[in-house]
């Protein structure tokens, strides 16, 4: 069984690895490394310092998320959110849009994480 990240430090084969669970668009394929990046920062973020930080980065996460949740009907339509809350995506109804707009970036949000 393959342990994430791969044990070689090879992007490509993270890339590869990381990809069969979330599957990007044709239209997004140009991305993946962005992804990583992020997908990167969000676990870092999430796993704190020491126990309260870490309890305070969820909260922090956690009404991100469901305040984007709340404001877009489409949100699954995002594959940033889909990596954002750790949901699956089935490769029948892959999403077709990459980040929200603006303010509700995920990837500025994420950026905004990465101290």
């Amino acid at each position: 069984m393959e342990k994430f990240p791969p044990q070689e430090n090879n992007k490509k084969l993270e890339i590869e690895f990381f990809f069969k669970n979330y599957p990007l668009s044709e239209n997004h394929k140009d991305k993946a490394e962005l992804v990583l990046e992020l997908k990167n920062i969000l676990n870092s973020f999430l796993k704190g310092g020491d126990a309260v930080q870490a309890e305070e980065n969820y909260n922090d996460w956690y009404k991100f998320s469901i305040g984007l949740k709340n404001k877009y009907k489409n949100i699954f339509q995002y594959y940033l959110y889909h990596m954002l809350i750790g949901s699956s995506i089935d490769e029948k109804r892959t999403p077709t849009e990459f980040d929200l707009p603006g303010e509700d970036s995920i990837e500025k949000y994420l950026k905004s994480k990465n101290i």
